[in-house]
């Protein structure tokens, strides 16, 4: 049984909308900008979003610090160890301070080792990277952590014993009893006594961080004045935040995104000129939506299926064509992965099903198969329920790895895991992650008992009142707005993203044409009517389960449907389609 989504229309705040009118927005992107916001806060720094804007350096806890200590690094004879995650967040941290330390700052790149983890041994700074990084045959000035590295105190102290300084850059939110002891210094804004915007992504702290080294080198006067700042690293910043789904409505994510989108769309860069020649986005600049969808699943396919250092190395090519070689085994990657996905999404679907009712608060699903995938998986079936969800896998060694998506925005699932790691000793072998979205660990034979506490852990956050899909939308809009112009008017308020999200509109139309279409015949294409008898086109994707599925709409009947405005471009003509999220029969 699956809850037919509700569909609901955001309030506008009245005082945020009329101060987006006095900044010169118009009826509509005023009107959006007041369904997202509670209050007139930084109302003008994330409308119009600046890197000049974005929070000083200083106010990030111990950055000082670390500039300080990796200053000092940078200026010994050892080598620089960057221990990142795997994911694009941490590949795209691992190129911000690779980039900055030998691009910018002049070490030479052997002075620089890059070790990510492997997604199959778990997240973190797990013992298989203390073992290859203790095993490097050479002296280590430091070992810089970034995307992780908070919840890795046992870790870290078997580094330290081996006389091994480590310096933490994080985001993630820190276990009960604090920031790891034995690293010599923790740079993370969930850490009590910072700041600093707790919604920023790791390699947007690795990149404030790496801003304070320039300043501390410059001081010391290692780096002459003339040095350029770093703001072109902004590039891959806002491919890693994109990619971890933080907060848009930061004026800080805001601000590093849009530039970064603009340092991009110059196509300067071979990792860039390679993903053009791939997808030109039919001509349209990159935006948020097409990092998130079109570059960033590439980039993770790499560490779920295949070699999570194909992706460090198409970021890092020094060439288009070395850039080109990479992409294609990260493409490759990335049609692997989703043909395993649809295996195990099949498996998850039909769990889903047997466990879902209507009083349920949560569902885990339990599947055989790449625990790469688990995420999407938790991501496609929590969506479809409107409840939280982990999706869990079995791996070797009677252990249980499991990925899981808050999905309701005022859930905070790490909360969640630290409640349930206090009613169970011995629960987790490990945990990491956000509100919106974390990971864990656990042995095998304790899976009803999570399961049963997960469940209890979320109703406790929401009360009595079990989840059921909700769609938001932005309201309705008349015939004469629907043309190609409005793509203009809402690109204006870009980027789009979590707790940003792209416009969502309802409206009743006719159908006046219905067809199956694409390889898979899944997809619809429709010609509807709108009310003031004007004929447009939509394409709903995924509308039915497959090819041989009946088509449940007919000519003549009235929907009800809710959409996002989007460009088609067709032999050089650019109209507007309708991309439908969903179409009931009225």
């Amino acid at each position: 049984m699956i809850k037919i989504p509700r569909i609901v229309q955001r309030p506008t705040n009245s005082a945020v909308f009329q101060a987006a009118r006095e900044l010169g927005l118009t009826e509509l992107q005023a009107t959006l900008v007041a369904n997202r916001l509670e209050s007139i806060t930084n109302l003008e720094k994330i409308i119009f979003p600046k890197l000049k804007h974005i929070q000083h350096p200083n106010t990030l806890k111990n950055s000082e610090q670390a500039a300080q200590l990796i200053a000092q690094a940078i200026q010994s004879e050892g080598v620089i160890v960057l221990a990142t995650d795997y994911d694009t967040d941490g590949v795209t941290s691992a190129w911000v301070a690779k980039t900055a330390l030998v691009d910018f700052f002049g070490m030479p790149s052997e002075r620089v080792i890059h070790i990510i983890g492997e997604r199959k041994s778990g997240y973190g700074i797990t013992d298989e990277v203390v073992d290859r990084i203790l095993e490097l045959p050479k002296t280590i000035s430091l070992v810089i952590s970034a995307d992780q590295g908070s919840s890795d105190e046992a870790r870290i102290a078997r580094l330290k014993g081996a006389g091994i300084q480590v310096c933490v850059t994080d985001h993630h939110q820190l276990p009960l009893e604090g920031p790891p002891p034995s690293a010599t210094c923790t740079v993370n804004p969930q850490q009590p006594g910072c700041q600093y915007d707790k919604t920023v992504a790791g390699c947007y702290v690795i990149f404030i961080v790496m801003t304070q080294v320039r300043q501390a080198l410059i001081k010391m006067k290692y780096l002459p004045n003339t040095t350029p700042s770093l703001k072109a690293l902004a590039m891959n910043v806002a491919l890693g935040t994109i990619a971890d789904s933080v907060s848009l409505k930061s004026p800080n994510n805001r601000a590093i995104v849009l530039a970064g989108l603009q340092f991009i769309n110059q196509f300067h860069n071979p990792a860039w000129q390679a993903m053009r020649l791939l997808n030109d986005n039919n001509g349209q600049p990159y935006d948020a939506e097409f990092l998130g969808f079109q570059v960033a699943t590439r980039i993770n396919a790499a560490s779920r299926v295949s070699d999570v250092t194909t992706a460090f190395n198409f970021l890092t090519a020094p060439s288009p064509q070395q850039a080109q070689q990479y992409l294609e085994q990260l493409d490759a990657d990335n049609v692997n992965r989703r043909a395993q996905q649809e295996a195990m999404l099949q498996q998850a679907k039909n769990m889903a099903e047997q466990a879902y009712h209507a009083q349920k608060y949560t569902l885990t699903v339990r599947m055989q198969g790449n625990a790469g995938i688990q995420g999407i998986i938790a991501s496609r079936i929590g969506e479809q329920y409107g409840v939280p969800t982990i999706a869990m896998t079995d791996l070797e060694g009677d252990l249980i790895a499991g990925s899981g998506r808050a999905i309701i925005p005022s859930l905070d699932l790490r909360e969640a895991f630290q409640w349930m790691s206090d009613q169970h000793e011995g629960l987790f072998i490990s945990m990491g992650g956000h509100a919106g979205a974390a990971g864990c660990m656990i042995p095998k034979h304790h899976f009803e008992i999570f399961e049963s506490l997960f469940e209890q852990a979320i109703q406790n956050q929401l009360g009595d009142e079990p989840p059921s899909p909700i769609i938001e939308t932005d309201g309705s809009l008349q015939s004469h707005q629907l043309t190609p112009q409005l793509i203009e008017e809402l690109n204006l308020l870009e980027p789009y993203g979590r707790e940003w999200p792209k416009p969502l509109f309802s409206g009743d139309f006719i159908i006046s044409d219905v067809r199956a279409v694409g390889h898979s015949k899944t997809h619809l294409s429709f010609k509807l009517i709108t009310e003031g008898q004007q004929t447009i086109s939509a394409i709903y994707f995924n509308a039915k389960e497959s090819a041989e599925s009946p088509i449940l709409f007919k000519i003549g009947e009235k929907i009800q449907c809710v959409y996002q405005p989007s460009l088609n471009v067709y032999y050089g003509r650019t109209t507007l389609q309708l991309r439908l999220v969903s179409a009931l029969q009225i």
